[in-house]
């Protein structure tokens, strides 16, 4: 399959969003099969950074622990009500506006473990369309009058690109026009040249410069490090009425981040991530181990001062939100440590000079 092949067939399969949301109440009478497996919903993606969960399914760790899931792919932020309703049991949201305004209009659901952060490594960078690029369109200082693209307004997209432009004496304003587009979209704006500049996800992302539709700007990592970017958030509902559950599952998550962190592992690993976002093994190969290759905390740990200081500051001062919730409204570490119980904790220091910029033949 050649590169722009797989790119398209991963657009086509991993970011076809339902917007209507689709699953089981957690709470009914059908929470055990009937070997007595304990039924947990869960909302995923097939992207990079959602690695531990397929590889905690694959491995049987998820099974190892008396739960099986119930898959979907839907619109992270619109299945938000739902599973306040108690009709989603795991959820796997980004700490942004959406996140935040959910738990100011008291929503029943809580942050529950860390899913990604920016340490050493970022699962996204900005990049510059080739045609632009070949115009002379080098450094974030050279945005000026450019148009740019991100996904949303209020997304942590537009905070990343603030803080980009903030570094350079610039604000959006100084730009020549501000596009709010989907990945597939933004990937679409940058190969035509209808936006200069734009973020973008992996594998997406590697797929533009490997086909020459695009170049390396800066890593999101390089812009906000050690940003707490996303989280495992789960209803009130299942932390309440199922709480060995909720940590049993925890415990095979917290596996599967450690086995997908785990350099020995990295040929079976890149097989898994590959078989679950349709991308070639040679592309997920090239990412493994670079500053593309997603980080999470292996003992679950959330970055609750990094949240509130960066990102929470932001969104309140640029009117997202209209204020950043306590740190105990949105985020519950009851999980995480009986989890912790179980699977122990291990050495979460990561050594960033181990880490190496990814580079694209």
């Amino acid at each position: 399959m050649t590169p722009k092949k797989a790119l398209s067939a991963f657009l086509v399969a991993g970011f076809a969003l339902a917007v209507t949301a689709c699953g089981s109440d957690s709470g009914d009478d059908d929470s055990a099969s009937g070997d007595g497996m304990q039924k947990v919903t869960v909302n995923t993606l097939p992207i990079v950074a959602l690695a531990p969960m397929f590889v905690a399914e694959d491995k049987g760790f998820f099974e190892e622990e008396g739960v099986e899931n119930s898959y979907t792919d839907s619109d992270i932020y619109a299945q938000l009500a739902l599973q306040s309703q108690g009709k989603l049991d795991v959820n796997i949201p980004g700490l942004g506006g959406a996140f935040y305004n959910a738990i100011n209009q008291n929503l029943e659901l809580k942050a529950v473990a860390d899913r990604n952060q920016y340490t050493c490594s970022s699962d996204s960078i900005l990049l510059v369309g080739t045609k632009a690029k070949e115009a002379g369109l080098e450094t974030v200082a050279d945005l000026k009058g450019k148009k740019v693209a991100i996904l949303a307004r209020g997304s942590s997209t537009e905070y990343w690109l603030s803080r980009a432009l903030e570094d350079e004496g610039l604000t959006i304003d100084d730009l020549g026009g501000l596009t709010t587009l989907g990945y597939p979209d933004i990937a679409n704006a940058l190969k035509t040249g209808a936006v200069d500049a734009g973020f973008m996800t992996e594998p997406i992302a590697y797929g533009l410069m490997a086909d020459g539709d695009a170049e390396r700007m800066l890593a999101t990592y390089e812009i906000v490090p050690d940003n707490q970017q996303g989280v495992i958030s789960m209803s009130q509902d299942f932390i309440d009425k199922r709480p060995e559950v909720a940590a049993k599952w925890m415990a095979g998550w917290l596996k599967g981040v450690r086995y997908f962190q785990d350099p020995a592992n990295r040929d079976e690993v890149v097989k898994i991530i590959a078989d679950n976002t349709q991308v070639p093994v040679e592309t997920v190969d090239a990412l493994y181990g670079t500053d593309q290759w997603p980080y999470q905390n292996p003992n679950g740990e959330v970055d609750t001062e990094r949240a509130t200081a960066d990102d929470g500051a932001w969104l309140v001062d640029n009117g997202v939100i209209e204020e950043m919730p306590d740190t105990d409204e949105w985020y519950d570490d009851s999980v995480v440590k009986a989890a912790l119980e179980e699977v122990g904790t291990v050495d979460s220091e990561r050594d960033c000079s181990t880490v190496q910029p990814l580079q694209v033949p």
